[in-house]
């Protein structure tokens, strides 16, 4: 049941009944403490009294007397003396007041041989401490001393903590606990601003925060977790419209050129050379179409951590020899030099991924460098890992747009990379090829100078 209680109200019985717990215990402590020390020194005031009374006992031969004045300090209704001679016979008795006192033999007997005894008797509602002593006359003994006190006073004293205790304990615990729940609700209101803040977000309200004011604690941190929670959930949405709306571009592209076409192929009966030139064009777009759905596939299953490589030994300087062969020509009626920078090397990858890997690359590095330039691929083994790397002269690339070349669609030069079939998905793929692999890919680049993209493999 304590479970469904909100959180405040389980903060607050907690508190009180870790706060009445520790009032008990104080005060079983503070009573048996109290108690212990007022009995101690009952007992001592008793003694301290039966030595006064010795001290003004006389002993003659007719027997034991004592001073009237002195008498009078045991004829109220605190004190009573009595004392006894040899034979155990009483002599002198104030304890009338009391009523019916019982003489104890055992500690008659005991002062008789020169012992002293203290105990606590009953006479009616009151409790009695007595004190037993011997009365000396030099080195023998005439007499027994017996002198008894009320403890009403002390368990008075007692009695009064256990009504204090038992009146301000409730008191402060429903104090203790009504500041607790009031103390709690202020500690909890910043999980209340995130509950009411996460509440009314909405797809297209994600740019609120929570603007608190609290010290580096668990609460504090659950705050600036929370908006760096909402930064990511933004951006991701950003990049979810940004990537949804240029798919939508791309696509339509392609789509729109083959209507025109068609639309252009069957308005007038035409030749079937025409007809031949018209479905080439339409099958060049259907292909070009066909690369983006395809690239987006990939994209999806990768974010869904769906890509799925197969992996297998395989000699990855070939691999790298056989890419570069297949630009060759191409890069010779370019005007563009080729490279090879490649090691004897192994590695277990899926080899279908790594040279769909290398194909982007170095279509982008052919794209972009111009005539008389330079294309160099290689790769190098190192401590548990394999290093690839293709690099090109040309323009460079502008330091503000490295942070954003592995996004899906994002091209340095817009129309640069239409002329050259390009959609801006080639270093997506990329990072979602190295990334599945358990590898990493950075670019660098010096305006008008080189531009490196670096891939790091693990050789297992």
């Amino acid at each position: 049941m304590s479970g469904r209680l909100p959180i405040r109200w389980r903060l607050t019985l907690q508190y009180a009944a870790l706060l009445a717990v520790s009032l008990l215990v104080f005060g079983i402590a503070l009573y048996v403490g109290l108690r212990y020390l007022l009995y101690e020194d009952f007992e001592e005031r008793v003694r301290a009294q039966a030595a006064l009374a010795t001290a003004a006992v006389q002993s003659r031969d007719a027997g034991l007397s004592i001073d009237a004045e002195a008498l009078q300090t045991w004829q109220d209704d605190d004190n009573f003396l009595r004392l006894f001679s040899l034979d155990g016979e009483i002599v002198q008795d104030t304890s009338a007041t009391f009523g019916a006192i019982p003489v104890d033999s055992a500690s008659i007997d005991a002062a008789l041989a020169g012992g002293m005894s203290f105990g606590i008797e009953t006479s009616g509602s009151e409790l009695l401490g007595i004190v037993t002593v011997p009365i000396r006359d030099g080195n023998e003994i005439s007499g027994v001393a017996q002198i008894g006190m009320s403890r009403s006073d002390v368990d008075e004293v007692l009695r009064l903590l256990l009504i204090a205790l038992a009146i301000t304990a409730p008191i402060v615990i429903s104090v203790a606990a009504a500041a607790g729940h009031f103390l709690a609700g202020r500690a909890l209101q910043p999980v209340d601003s995130i509950n009411s803040l996460a509440a009314r977000l909405g797809a297209g309200d994600l740019a609120s925060r929570l603007d608190l004011d609290l010290p580096d604690d668990e609460l504090g941190r659950l705050a600036t977790t929370f908006n760096a929670m909402l930064d990511r959930i933004e951006n991701a949405f950003e990049r979810q419209r940004r990537f949804t709306g240029d798919a939508a571009h791309e696509l339509r592209t392609p789509l729109s050129t083959i209507q025109s076409e068609i639309e252009l192929t069957l308005s007038r009966t035409r030749s079937l050379d025409e007809y031949r030139a018209a479905l080439g064009e339409i099958q060049t777009d259907a292909e070009r179409l066909s690369g983006i759905v395809r690239a987006l596939l990939m994209l999806a299953r990768a974010d869904a951590g769906a890509l799925s490589i197969e992996v297998e030994r395989f000699a990855l300087d070939m691999t790298l020899q056989t890419a570069l062969g297949q630009y060759r020509e191409q890069a010779v009626a370019a005007g563009i030099r080729l490279r090879e920078e490649t090691t004897p090397a192994s590695v277990t990858a899926d080899e279908d991924l790594i040279v769909q890997l290398l194909v982007n690359l170095l279509d982008n590095a052919l794209a972009y460098t111009p005539a008389g330039g330079e294309i160099a691929a290689g790769n190098r083994g190192g401590s548990g890992s394999m290093r690839i790397w293709v690099t090109n002269t040309g323009p460079g690339i502008p330091p503000e747009a490295l942070p954003h070349l592995f996004e899906p669609f994002y091209r340095v030069d817009a129309g640069r990379a239409r002329q050259t079939g390009g959609v801006g998905l080639g270093l997506a793929i990329c990072k979602a090829i190295v990334e599945a692999h358990g590898g990493s890919i950075t670019i660098s680049s010096q305006p008008e100078s080189t531009t490196r993209a670096e891939i790091t493999l693990p050789l297992t």
